[in-house]
This record gives structure tokens, sequence and C-alpha cells, in this order.
């Protein structure tokens, strides 16, 4: 059996043993699901008081998007996304979804470039997920980035015209092998990352002069949605901003440098 075949194997595995055993919390692994009362009244303080805010690390670094986040990657929240992206918890596509359409709502109403484009006849934003490596979508057997872009925008879409306009567009394509960033510090993740995203030739000619809004499930370093930035503007990319479900808090030294929407 292909690599491939058994990671589908495990995932068919998975969703019959939810068929089976009860369902737990998948934070804190107590019986209700996908989580429980309590998991999800932390995730609730997890969340930013009045929605998402630009956030990210301090400084942030060189040619990092200006990015929203709806909430603090900590608690429930950490192990709902953990457990959603290393588990095939796709109960847990709604919570993270519905938080990651909070943060793309924003970007679209906050962002002035972005919110010309939108308003503007006839005019598109592309959602772009960030890419998975094939051993990691083999591993997990989908996309469970894409997956959570495309219930995002779904959901801004059904609330107002503006949202009508984004479009999810995978258009990123890793050129080489990256190493698991779980343990790499944030040098060593700029350098695990420099060149190693691209735009799909295919999509080339919709990614040149548009606005773009990068999704993720957290924002750490920054490195990740650095390089993928880099290769929007290098395919010609007009303007990119960034959305994810929740951003770590990292702090270094010195004076912030976090960016904002620029105006023009």
């Amino acid at each position: 059996m292909s690599v491939g075949g058994v990671g589908r194997l495990a995932v068919a595995v998975r969703a019959a043993a939810d068929l089976v055993l009860p369902v737990r919390c998948a934070a804190c692994r107590e019986p209700g699901g996908p989580l429980c009362g309590a998991c999800s009244a932390d995730v609730r303080a997890a969340s930013f008081v009045g929605g998402a805010r630009v956030t990210g690390p301090d400084p942030p670094p060189p040619g990092m998007p200006v990015c929203w986040a709806a909430a603090r990657f900590e608690g429930a929240l950490r192990d709902a996304v953990t457990a959603y992206k290393d588990e095939d918890r796709q109960d847990l596509s709604a919570v993270l979804g519905d938080a990651l359409a909070t943060s793309v709502a924003t970007a679209l109403a906050a962002d002035p470039v972005v919110r010309r484009r939108a308003a503007a006849c006839g005019g598109l934003v592309l959602v772009v997920p960030l890419p998975s490596s094939r051993a990691s979508r083999r591993r997990r057997g989908g996309d469970p980035v894409g997956d959570l872009a495309r219930a995002a925008v779904a959901r801004v879409g059904r609330c107002g015209t503006a949202g009508r306009s984004l479009v999810v567009a995978p258009v990123l394509r890793l050129t080489r092998a990256v190493v698991d960033q779980s343990r790499l510090d944030r040098s060593g993740r700029a350098e695990n990352l420099a060149g190693a995203l691209a735009v799909r030739e295919r999509w080339a000619e919709a990614v040149s002069g548009s606005a773009c809004i990068l999704v993720d499930d957290v924002v750490t370093t920054g490195a990740t949605l650095s390089e993928a930035a880099r290769a929007l503007r290098v395919a010609g990319a007009d303007h990119v901003a960034a959305a994810t479900v929740a951003a770590t808090q990292r702090r270094a030294r010195g004076p912030a440098l976090v960016s904002r929407p620029r105006a023009d």
C-alpha cells in the first residue's frame, strides 16, 4: 500500500471509531465533544475582546504582512488546533472556522486596500491558505488549513455582500523540503522557510495585481507568513494581509515594530 493509501486508511479508521466510541472533548478528553462546556468557555476566554485584532511577534520579521488573529494560542484552543490538525478531529472545523472567519472579516473591514478591492464592481480578494508539505498531507490525509479557509470564507460570504468578493485560492506551493518547525527558534524558522514558497504557474495571472489575505491556523514567529507574502509579491500581488485563528504572545526586547495597514 502506498504512503498516501496508508494516510487515507488511517483517516477512515478514525472516522469509523468515531461512530462506535463516545465523542470526547478534544482538549480535556472528557466525554462531550467536540469541546466540553468547560473547554468551550476556556476558548471563549482566550478570544480577544471586541473581535480579531492586529497581532503577531514583536518585532515582526521583515516583510511580514499585517495579521489579524481572533484569539490567544493557549489552553483549550491550543489543544483544539493540535487535535484538528494531528488527530483529524474534523468535528472542530466549525469552532476553528468561526474563529478564522472573525479574523478574515476583520481584515476585510479594517484593511483599506482589501476593503476597496472587495467593494469595487467585480472586485475579488484572494484568500490564500498556507500550504502543507506533501509528507504532512499524506500523514494527515487532507488539507486542514485549506479546509478552514473554505469554511471561513463561506461563513463571511453569508454575512455580507463584501464577503462574496472573497475567493479561496490555493496558489502557493513548496519548492523544496522543509523540516517540522515546532522545535525551531525564530532564526531557525526563518532559515528553514527562506525561499521555500512560490506561486503555482497556473495561478500566476490571477495573483498579479491582486489583493490577498493569507490564512493560517496560528501565527508564531511570523516566518511562514513572511515567506508566503514574499512569494506573492514576487508574483506581482499588489497587496498582502493575513488572518489566523490564533496568535502566540511573543515579545522581544526593543520597540514594537508591528506594521499597520497602508492606506493606498
